[in-house]
């Protein structure tokens, strides 16, 4: 199943460019300047960045078509390095940014600068800053080194005692111990599952790069939901993909003043104009699957469950889990696999095939009902996975608060097999628990007393 979403579905990049004369403002200049932006927890150095993300390269390049034509590459190549000029923090990395020949709008990054636009970007935006938000956005997952922070959760507890070597010096082995994980479970799983927080801290970068460059801030938020109106089949790749942060609009309306205030900026370029108008004579893009991106890899199925569990401790709930599934955190939850059990293909698109998934959700209606909550919650899922259908729901307590079990069936990631879902929903004083079972539905009875011992063992703050 696609992650749960907060929100309406608005989302990603957009857009701004030219050449800055805002940020030599004086007013501008200095308010600029007040904001921090600091990467999170990493066990990587900036250097394995850049080889960690050249070796995926070679893996994501095996298999996505890429557009060779030179004056469209060029375009993109240098609006890419010209935005790098306007980012925060570091940002000493051999960038290169590639056209993928596919016209779903997309766009993803991995680490150490290597970031990868689709053509359907550039046919679908009305002008450069909404090409340039896209890549702004993308670099600043780059910077915030949101792709490393992801491989270092993942990464850690297969280390246990060795991440004492990794502070000591045996970074070399951590890389291999990272480019192993890439192998065994694909790019997009270990660098490119990004957390509603990772996008919001890839918004606030892009929109301050934005700004700097002498863009209209405001596109960055705009152009999700522009596109979302225009083409809505063509974008379900990208708003399964980059979870959205809830209230996306309004947070980035809330930091334009932080950056010293509006300003209309820079929307379009002849080059743009030229650049899109070549785009669109190009022959179509090869065929894939139905939405033009590759099939997802099916791995053999993963292993049992263990019977040995182990816990997971979040801000406002905790669960144990099997000890041979892997735990990856979201803002606010975590999302819980066996190896293989999150598909991914070449171009970062990723669903979960087996596992669970804990978060929370705010309704938003105030005095709100749990029946009601749960059915909004349902319509969220419902629209990057079109087929959901409901099989019943039945009424539960759980630490004695009022509970729902809705049982689902869907689409599974895996090719032509469909999956069962037992959606749990908790009513809470912040909003809803939110526990997803997944399973394909030949195998979820065999993974029903694992999902049943883990229910149990859910703890409420």
């Amino acid at each position: 199943m696609r992650p749960p979403r907060r929100g309406q579905t608005c989302r990603k990049y957009i857009a701004l460019l030219l050449l800055a004369c805002v940020a030599m403002l004086p007013g501008s200049a200095s308010a600029v300047e007040k904001l921090s932006f600091k990467p999170g927890f990493n066990l990587f150095s900036h250097e394995q960045d850049i080889q960690l993300g050249k070796g995926a390269v070679g893996e994501v390049e095996k298999e996505l078509p890429l557009v060779t034509d030179p004056q469209v590459t060029r375009y993109v190549s240098d609006l890419g390095r010209r935005l790098t000029g306007f980012a925060p923090g570091n940002t000493d990395y051999p960038w290169t940014f590639k056209v993928v020949n596919s016209q779903d709008i997309n766009a993803f990054a991995l680490p150490g600068g290597f970031i990868y636009v689709n053509r359907g970007v550039l046919e679908a935006a009305d002008d450069e800053a909404q090409v340039a938000g896209v890549m702004a956005h993308e670099i600043g997952h780059v910077v915030m080194r949101h792709g490393t922070h992801q491989a270092s959760l993942a990464v850690a507890p297969k280390l246990g005692l060795g991440i004492l070597g990794a502070f000591l010096g045996d970074s070399g082995s951590l890389a291999a111990q990272a480019m192993q994980m890439v192998a065994e479970v694909g790019v997009a799983t270990l660098f490119l599952r990004y957390s509603r927080g990772a996008e919001t801290e890839a918004d606030e970068v892009g929109t301050y790069t934005l700004y700097r460059a002498g863009y209209n801030p405001y596109a960055m938020a705009q152009f999700f939901e522009i596109i979302q109106k225009k083409y809505p089949q063509r974008t379900l790749e990208l708003f399964s993909d980059h979870p959205n942060p809830e209230n996306r609009i309004k947070k980035v309306d809330e930091l334009i003043p932080q950056l010293g205030g509006p300003q209309k900026g820079v929307s379009d370029s002849p080059g743009f104009q030229a650049t899109k108008k070549r785009v669109l004579a190009l022959p179509p893009p090869p065929k894939a699957k139905p939405g033009g991106q590759p099939a997802p890899k099916a791995p053999a199925p993963p292993p049992a469950p263990s019977s040995n569990f182990v816990k997971y401790r979040g801000p406002e709930f905790a669960i144990t889990y099997p000890d041979n599934w892997q735990a990856q955190e979201d803002t606010g939850g975590v999302m819980l696999a066996p190896p293989g059990g999150i598909l991914t293909d070449a171009q970062g698109g990723s669903a979960q095939a087996y596992g669970a998934m804990v978060n929370l959700h705010t309704p938003s209606k105030k005095g709100w009902g749990l029946v009601d909550a749960t059915q909004e919650l349902i319509e969220s899922l419902r629209k990057s996975n079109p087929n959901l259908r409901v099989v019943n729901q039945t009424s539960m307590k759980i630490r004695g608060r009022a509970a729902l079990s809705t049982r689902i069936e869907n689409d599974s990631p895996l090719e032509g097999q469909k999956e069962t879902d037992q959606l749990i929903t908790v009513r809470g004083a912040k909003g809803l628990t939110v526990v997803l079972f997944v399973a394909p539905k030949a195998t979820f009875e065999s993974y029903q007393p694992t999902f049943d011992a883990m229910l149990r063992s859910l703890e409420l703050r």
